[in-house]
């Protein structure tokens, strides 16, 4: 093949691949059958054309050269009579045989021409039509690829649909073991009712009106004394009732009847496509989240100790430390919205425990372990979770024992209100408090490092000797300019690093926008608490490694 040919064969090939890289697949495949036409249509045209040139070759060559046979030793004749009129000094024979010659060797020349053409030609468009061929299935392989890539991400989809749907069959079938643990429970309820009852019966007929505990209210209000009025075999029912719940993971509740927010956003909902903008504002004040299909819940959880934990406090049994004291297990406990009121729980075991939205007043949680605990939305007051000294340890453990530490490693009060309450030197690394209000709340010596206060509204706060090592208080809303300062000569020396923040000021009204803010405090309530101190956010410069 010459060499010219063989380069424009090599850039129709470079213009086709650039053809098809900017048109598509989509072009290449809607105009394949018109492609294939125009190959096949040429291809019958030089093939018809080679034919007649092979056929014809002779009168061809005789109108066009004048000699139709244009064999090699025919060239031999016209040579030998140029030679001998040359040397026979005959111009005008020479002439002839000269014109003869170049007759047979152009007519030799074409023929040869002709038929290379032909052959390169054919060669060529089989060549082509191999090629296009190949890249056409190439193109179609690829497009299967592409759909069978897609049945399996779908069939991937659906296994792992399955596979949740098994997770969920296996988590049920414990939640059906467990099933048969409300039946004690409710067993367990009538004793305990039983013995309230009697404490009840022993009290006063006539108590005075001013008593600080009074008959009356003592009636109305079961109380149960833990040491006397519980029968040891009881006592032991309700741990041995306690460890043999096991937590496991269930389907997550979508409503709670106890959630405000929640609520509203119920009730709203039929009005969503009216109210489109009202909707988005409420939705971004309260973090409400678009629902999904019916899920697990996030981590393993016992429903059983949270219903013995509310019949317990429910039945008078506020004090819980013989129990505990008996080991009385209530980590993992599920119990959102729980009410507990004068609850007194040193040394419990209440890791993992879920307690989102509960209300706790005038509760003791010293010496507790609470590690990882969820107080969620949950309103604390007059509650202490700080280490217990001999003076404070309840029966029936020994002053020797003092003072315990309490564990709260990881809980979260995210978005609690927490009021008047004590975490004096507890164990409280990487705790949460985001979005939580604080005021009148003592940290001091707690070891607070890694802990969150993203957003919270810090009324009033004592961190006096707490170690805040990377704690982080981005978004936080504090008093006074130099709240800062206040932090960091309040903490642990070198525990607390205030060049990692700064302070922008804030407008009493931009503090009551905050939602929890403006469900809990009034203007004046809000100046009460402060001191009026002027408002500011803590805003992070400062990255916690450096």
């Amino acid at each position: 093949m010459p060499p010219v040919f063989m380069i424009l064969v090599f850039a129709f090939g470079i213009a086709a691949g650039l053809f098809l890289a900017l048109a598509g697949i989509g072009v290449i495949e809607e105009g394949l059958g018109l492609i294939l036409t125009v190959f096949a249509a040429a291809l019958t045209v030089v093939a018809i054309v080679g034919a007649l040139v092979i056929l014809f070759r002779r009168p061809i060559l005789q109108r066009v050269f004048g000699v139709a046979e244009t064999q090699i030793d025919a060239l031999a004749m016209p040579l030998s009579r140029l030679a001998e009129r040359a040397m026979a000094a005959d111009p005008p024979g020479a002439t002839a045989a000269a014109r003869d010659f170049a007759q047979l060797a152009l007519a030799r020349y074409a023929w040869i021409a002709t038929r290379r053409w032909i052959v390169a030609s054919l060669t060529a468009l089989i060549a082509a039509m191999a090629a296009l061929a190949g890249t056409a299935l190439l193109y179609k392989q690829n497009l299967l690829l592409g759909v069978q890539t897609a049945l399996l991400e779908e069939q991937n989809r659906k296994i792992e649909a399955q596979t949740t749907l098994l997770s969920q069959q296996v988590e049920l079938a414990e939640a059906a073991r467990n099933a048969e643990i409300a039946v004690a429970i409710t067993a367990l309820a009538a004793e305990v009712g039983a013995a309230a009852n009697a404490s009840a019966a022993a009290l006063p007929q006539d108590p005075l009106p001013d008593a600080a505990e009074n008959g009356t209210y003592a009636r109305l209000v079961p109380h149960i004394d833990p040491v006397t009025g519980l029968d040891r075999g009881l006592s032991m029912r309700i741990v041995a009732l306690s460890r043999s719940a096991r937590p496991y993971r269930f389907l997550r509740q979508t409503l709670d009847a106890g959630d405000s927010s929640q609520s509203l956003r119920v009730a709203l909902s039929r009005r969503r496509a009216d109210l489109p903008q009202t909707w988005d504002r409420l939705a971004a004040a309260n973090g409400w989240a678009e629902e999904g299909p019916a899920a697990l819940i996030d981590r393993p959880a016992s429903p059983e100790r949270g219903a013995l934990l509310d019949m317990l406090v429910g039945g008078g049994l506020r004090n819980l430390e013989i129990l505990n004291h008996f080991g009385l297990d209530l980590s993992f406990a599920w119990l959102p919205g729980a009410r507990l009121f004068m609850v007194t729980a040193q040394t419990g075991m209440l890791a993992y425990a879920d307690l989102s939205g509960a209300s706790l007043v005038g509760c003791d949680f010293g010496g507790a372990d609470l590690s990882n605990a969820r107080l969620a939305g949950a309103t604390v007051s007059r509650t202490d979770f700080s280490d217990v000294p001999a003076g404070r340890l309840r029966p029936p453990f020994a002053a020797d024992l003092a003072p315990l530490e309490s564990i709260l490693t990881g809980v979260s009060f995210a978005g609690a209100v927490v009021t008047d309450s004590r975490f004096g030197g507890a164990m409280m690394l990487a705790a949460d408090f985001d979005g939580a209000i604080l005021s009148r709340v003592d940290f001091s010596g707690a070891s607070l490092g890694a802990a969150t206060f993203r957003r919270a509204v810090i009324l009033d706060a004592d961190f006096a000797g707490a170690d805040l090592k990377s704690a982080d208080f981005d978004g936080a809303v504090v008093f006074g300019a130099d709240a800062l300062e206040r932090i960091a000569r309040a903490a642990a020396p070198g525990r607390f690093r205030a060049d990692r923040f700064r302070l922008e000021p804030l407008a009493p009204s931009d503090v009551m926008t905050i939602p929890l803010v403006a469900r809990t405090l009034t203007q004046d309530g809000l100046a009460a608490a402060t001191g009026g101190r002027a408002p500011f956010r803590v805003l992070r410069t400062g990255a916690f490694e450096d």
